[in-house]
C-alpha cells in the first residue's frame, strides 16, 4: 500500500503544484491589460498628488520636496532620468499621454512630471520577509491535506487489490478452488469475477486433464493383465517351444507398455500441487545401496558395470518413493547408453543436496540438453529397446526435483559420456 499511496501522492502533489502554476501565468497574460487598468487606477490618486507636489520646482528643490513628501507615504519614491530606465515605444506612448508605466508585476509606477526627461518611480513597499516561508506553508498544508484524502481514498482500493494478489498467489501455489468475493461497491469487482471466471475455467481444464491421464492410464492396466495372463496360458500350450522367442518378445513389450502407464501415472501424481511431498530422513547409504540394487541386473545384462562413487552424506531428506524413482530413471538412462561403466554418487553442497549419475557413453549434445527433460521428448528416434525409451523418464527427473524444491541439469563427464546432476535445497 505504501508504494501505491507515495506513488499517487507525488503525481497528485507535483501535478497540482504546476497546474497551480500553469492557471497562474496563463490568466495572468490573458488578464494582464485589465490588470495593468486596475493598478493604475489604485496607484493614480497618489501619483497625482505627488506630481502636484513636485510640478514648477527643479533640481534640489525638486528633490528637497520629494523627501519631505517620503514621511508621508508609505511608498518607495525616486526621481529618474528617462533615459536611465530604457522605456519601450509603448512605454514612451503611454507616457505621453500622462498615463502610469507599470513594470516588475505591476510593483512599480513611473510618472511623467511636467513633460520632461526627468520621471516620478513609485515602487510598492516590498512582501514581508516571510512571505516565501507563508507560501512554502500554504503548499506543505495543502500537500498535507491532499495526503489524508488520498489515504482515505487509496485504502479499500489496496484492501481490494491486496485480496485479488492473495488469491493469485494461492492459484499459482495449486488452490484452483480460490475465489475472491468483494463489496458491490469495489472499483474492481468486475476484474475479480474475471478472475473468478477464469480460476473456475482453468480449475475445469485441470480436473479434465487429470481425470483423462488417470482413466487412459488405469484402462490400459486392464488389457495390459489380460494379455499377461494370455500369454501365460499359451506357453503353458504343447508345442509352445516353436513360439518361446516370440512369446519372450510379447512378454518384453507388455513390460515396455506397462512400465509407460506407471510412468504416466507418476508423472501426472507429480503435476504441480497434485501430491503433497512430504519428506523423510532416510539413511542415505542404505537407501543409496537399494536404489542401484533395483537395477543392478539390468546393468549386469547391459554388460554395463555399475558402482556408487561416493556417499558423503549420512541422512538425506527426500520423498523416499519419488527420488527413488528419478535415481532409477538416471541410472537406466545412463546404462542404455553407457560403453562399459555407470557411477552414482550422493553428496551434499552447504544446504543442498546433490545426486551424480555419469557414464562413458556418447553423451548429449548441446543443442538436445533441454529439450531431453521434456515430455515424450527423445533425441534418439529408434524404438529399439536398447536406445529407445517412452521420453518420460528424464521429465519425471525434473518433476520429482522441483517437487523438492531443486532442479537437474545434464554436462559432460569426466568419461567423456554424459553427467547428470540432480540438486534439490534441505527443508529448513
Amino acid at each position: 500500500m505504501l508504494r501505491l499511496f507515495l506513488g499517487l501522492f507525488l503525481v497528485m502533489t507535483v501535478g497540482l503544484v504546476l497546474a497551480l502554476q500553469t492557471v497562474e501565468h496563463t490568466f495572468n497574460a490573458l488578464l494582464d491589460s485589465q490588470m495593468q487598468d486596475y493598478n493604475r487606477e489604485a496607484v493614480r490618486g497618489q501619483a497625482w498628488s505627488l506630481v502636484d507636489h513636485l510640478q514648477g520646482r527643479q533640481g534640489a528643490e525638486r528633490e528637497q520636496k520629494l523627501d519631505s513628501l517620503r514621511a508621508h507615504y508609505g511608498l518607495s519614491l525616486s526621481l529618474v532620468e528617462a533615459d536611465q530606465l530604457t522605456l519601450t515605444p509603448q512605454e514612451k506612448a503611454e507616457l505621453a499621454r500622462n498615463l502610469l508605466v507599470i513594470r516588475d508585476d505591476y510593483t512599480q509606477f513611473i510618472s511623467n512630471i511636467d513633460g520632461g526627461s526627468q520621471l516620478l518611480s513609485i515602487k510598492l513597499p516590498p512582501e514581508p520577509s516571510l512571505m516565501p516561508f507563508y507560501i512554502t506553508a500554504a503548499y506543505m498544508m495543502l500537500a498535507v491535506l491532499i495526503g489524508i484524502v488520498l489515504f482515505f481514498w487509496v485504502r479499500p482500493h489496496w484492501r481490494d487489490l491486496e485480496k485479488l494478489r492473495l488469491a493469485a498467489e494461492r492459484f499459482g501455489d495449486n488452490d484452483l478452488s480460490v475465489r475472491i468475493q468483494l463489496s458491490r461497491r469495489s472499483n474492481i469487482r468486475d476484474l475479480a469475477e474475471h478472475f473468478n471466471l477464469m480460476a473456475a475455467r482453468i480449475e475445469g481444464l485441470i480436473a479434465n486433464q487429470r481425470e483423462l491421464t488417470n482413466a487412459v492410464s488405469h484402462e490400459l492396466r486392464t488389457p495390459i493383465a489380460r494379455l499377461s495372463f494370455e500369454l501365460d496360458q499359451l506357453k503353458q500350450q504343447p508345442g509352445a517351444s516353436q513360439n518361446r522367442e516370440l512369446i519372450a518378445d510379447m512378454y518384453a513389450d507388455l513390460g515396455e507398455l506397462e512400465e509407460m502407464v506407471s510412468e504416466l501415472l507418476t508423472y501426472a501424481s507429480l503435476e504441480h500441487g497434485a501430491t503433497v511431498i512430504k519428506r523423510e530422513n532416510v539413511h542415505a547409504a542404505d537407501w543409496l545401496d537399494s536404489v542401484v540394487g533395483s537395477v543392478a541386473l539390468e546393468a549386469e545384462a547391459a554388460g554395463v558395470q555399475l558402482s556408487i562413487g561416493d556417499c558423503r552424506v549420512d541422512t538425506v531428506s527426500i520423498e523416499p518413493r519419488f527420488m527413488a524413482r528419478a535415481v532409477i530413471n538416471l541410472l537406466r538412462n545412463a546404462i542404455r547408453y553407457a560403453e562399459q561403466r555407470v557411477e552414482v554418487s550422493l553428496l551434499r553442497n552447504g544446504d543442498d543436496y546433490e545426486v551424480r549419475v555419469s557414464d562413458d557413453g556418447p553423451g548429449v549434445p548441446l543443442q538436445g540438453r533441454e529439450k531431453i527433460f521434456e515430455p515424450f521428448s527423445r533425441l534418439d528416434a529408434s524404438r529399439d529397446r536398447r536406445t529407445g525409451g517412452f521420453g518420460l523418464g528424464l521429465a519425471l527427473v525434473r518433476r520429482v526435483s522441483q517437487s523438492h524444491g531443486g532442479q537437474v541439469e545434464v554436462g559432460d563427464s569426466a568419461w567423456g559420456g554424459a553427467l547428470f546432476r540432480m540438486t534439490w535445497a534441505h527443508p529448513d
